[in-house]
């Protein structure tokens, strides 16, 4: 999976917010009834394929499979599909 491609699903689908700090860029959403999550965490450096270890880490944050987290990012599952997805998934 392409860290740029995650990136702007998270942005684009789930209104993630960006954040900054010395060595990693964050991505924060809010999901109504439960505040405010870490979706994902990437290194400064990273470019282009993203380590499988990333990618199970932000699937298991979203609770979500590997499936779909490809599906979101493939923009086959919406954000509001996703947050059902959330609400089920308690």
């Amino acid at each position: 999976m392409d860290i740029g491609d995650l990136q702007r699903a998270l942005r684009r689908k789930l209104n993630a917010q960006e954040e900054r700090a010395s060595h990693h860029v964050y991505f924060f959403i809010d999901i109504p009834g439960n505040g405010e999550i870490r979706a994902a965490k990437f290194s400064h450096s990273a470019r282009g394929r993203l380590p499988d270890f990333v990618v199970a880490d932000t699937a298991r944050r979203l609770k979500l499979n590997r499936r779909q987290l490809d599906e979101l990012v493939e923009c086959t599952l919406t954000g509001e599909g996703f947050y059902e997805l959330w609400n089920t998934a308690r």
